[in-house]
């Protein structure tokens, strides 16, 4: 007979051991979420609050462990007392770190009146029964559970536990629509730890669970799960809160939150727009992964620049950009960084316009005089360094205010955009045409002798008289006179000598009847007539 007893009651007791060894697990497994979320309060005002609900549910689960291994009422009923240690403040709490999460202030005061009131009302329910009219212990199974015929305060308590809930669930689902990228997910992991206890008590309410057990400290172990993967893998109270004050869906220029290991942590839809290849699935990885290490992205974050310029190939084009860079630090603790992306390709664009046109003549798209006299100087600098020689070139249309006058100034400006074009074909990739001023032209020939840019002269004056039947225009005739000079090692000028050299040299040329080249040669001008 006794084996037998021991062979029906052996299965049953080893179910309540198991399970009440498993609600101690868990208790000590919220206990200690509770410990790591208080060592992260100084980063986010909400993790005191995480802490007291995780200290409030261990007490419940740690509580019902014992609760449902009593044998006797008042085993039963000591150990409900310590389980509303917790169980008022739970749905308060929950609130409280819902919008505090999102910004939102509340007075805590207002929300303490009912867990005050029901804390009160269950400890000394003895003296007046309004929490809960009746208790009786019975046997169902295994165990021995409480069955109670609830007070007008027991059903305050449940009327504030599951609109506390459903009200800071439904504020997470209003955010979660309205956030994008690891944002969502920690208020998705977050919002969803209160959903296995709310089922398994909803369960137990209307009396749907095995023996009548409150399913709710069980559905706990799942609690404990999705809290520590939003708190701790998701870093719930770590970087995103600091972002979002920063970095607002509104903004025009493109924001990357990036974590201290260098991870892409969330994106605005600028970003997503500026980089189409930016998804929620690139959430979490390195930039090594994201952006191409040529690209100079990653060196943004090993240099102490706060702006910085980079190039990207975006849709097979380049494209220009400026990151801002800035830190994210709560107190003394660095999170990560805020890195501000804006395309500065058209203002680039714009500078190369406005640096081309500073240097270069409009109307015949060569060097302007500014440029021209900045190459000269840089190149009397260079020859007198090296002992190189080089040639300076001066070109006059002949008559050109005939032309003007004769066939007005759109066919002037014809005749000079053809002599530019001209000799700018003759010249070499090293060479430098330039427009003097009004009809005027000059040439830098660099390691050019005097006799090298004698033939030159001769082959621009060919070029240009062949190339004046392309105007169409019937009784013009294009002619050139040209001036030239030579720096030598052995008699050194500045650039300005030179140009007076030269012009000196036209002169001669201009005063001997035209269509020549005068060659400045030490003291004397030569004219060499080449008609």
């Amino acid at each position: 007979m006794y084996q037998v007893i021991c062979g029906h009651s052996f299965m049953p007791v080893k179910l309540v051991t198991f399970l009440q060894i498993f609600l101690i697990a868990v208790s000590l497994g919220l206990f200690v979420m509770a410990a790591l979320t208080f060592t992260r309060r100084r980063q986010a005002p909400q993790s005191g609050l995480l802490f007291l609900a995780m200290c409030a549910e261990a007490f419940y689960c740690f509580g019902y462990a014992q609760e449902m291994a009593q044998t006797t009422l008042a085993g039963a009923v000591f150990w409900l007392h310590v389980e509303y240690i917790g169980i008022p403040w739970i749905p308060m709490l929950w609130v409280l770190i819902v919008r505090r999460h999102f910004g939102l202030r509340g007075r805590a005061v207002l929300l303490s009146i009912i867990p005050v009131i029901v804390a009160i009302a269950e400890w000394t329910n003895g003296m007046h029964g309004l929490y809960d009219r009746s208790m009786t212990l019975v046997q169902r199974g295994p165990f021995w559970v409480v069955e109670v015929h609830r007070g007008p305060i027991a059903w305050l308590n449940l009327a504030f536990l599951y609109g506390s809930l459903f009200y800071g669930t439904v504020l997470c689902l209003s955010r979660i629509r309205a956030s994008s990228g690891l944002a969502r997910l920690q208020s998705i992991f977050f919002a969803s730890s209160c959903i296995p206890p709310l089922i398994g008590y909803l369960i137990y309410f209307v009396g749907w669970s095995p023996w009548g057990l409150d399913l709710a400290p069980l559905a706990l172990c799942l609690t404990v799960a999705l809290v520590y993967v939003a708190v701790f893998r998701l870093e719930w109270f770590h970087l995103v809160p600091t972002v979002r004050s920063l970095v607002f869906k509104s903004i025009r220029d493109a924001v990357l939150a990036i974590d201290l290991q260098q991870r892409l942590v969330d994106f605005n839809p600028a970003a997503n727009a500026l980089f189409p290849w930016l998804s929620e699935s690139r959430l979490g990885l390195e930039l090594s992964k994201i952006f191409p290490e040529h690209s100079g992205f990653l060196k943004t974050f090993s240099t102490s620049d706060s702006v910085k310029e980079l190039t990207l190939l975006v849709n097979g084009e380049e494209q220009h950009f400026e990151l801002r860079v800035f830190p994210l630090n709560r107190g003394a603790q660095h999170l990560g960084w805020a890195v501000i992306v804006s395309n500065i390709t058209a203002q680039i664009e714009l500078v190369r316009q406005l640096q081309y046109h500073a240097v270069t003549d409009s109307l015949t798209e060569i060097a302007n005089r500014r440029a021209f006299d900045a190459a000269l100087e840089r190149e009397c600098v260079r020859a007198s360094r090296y002992h190189s020689h080089f040639a300076v070139m001066l070109i006059d249309v002949d008559h050109f205010k005939t032309i003007n006058d004769g066939s007005g100034h759109a066919m002037g400006d014809q005749v000079l955009h053809l002599v530019a074009r001209r000799i700018t074909h003759c010249l070499r990739s090293t060479d430098l045409p330039g427009r003097f001023g009004g009809d005027e032209f000059a040439i830098l020939l660099p390691e050019t002798t005097l006799h090298e840019a004698s033939q030159l002269a001769d082959r621009i004056r060919d070029e240009v008289g062949i190339a004046a039947a392309e105007i169409g225009e019937q009784g013009i005739r294009v002619t050139l006179s040209v001036g030239l000079t030579v720096y030598t090692p052995e008699d050194p000028a500045d650039a300005r000598e030179l140009l007076e050299q030269a012009d000196q040299a036209l002169y001669s040329a201009k005063s001997d009847g035209r269509n020549r080249v005068g060659v400045w040669s030490g003291l004397s001008i030569r004219a060499k007539t080449l008609l």
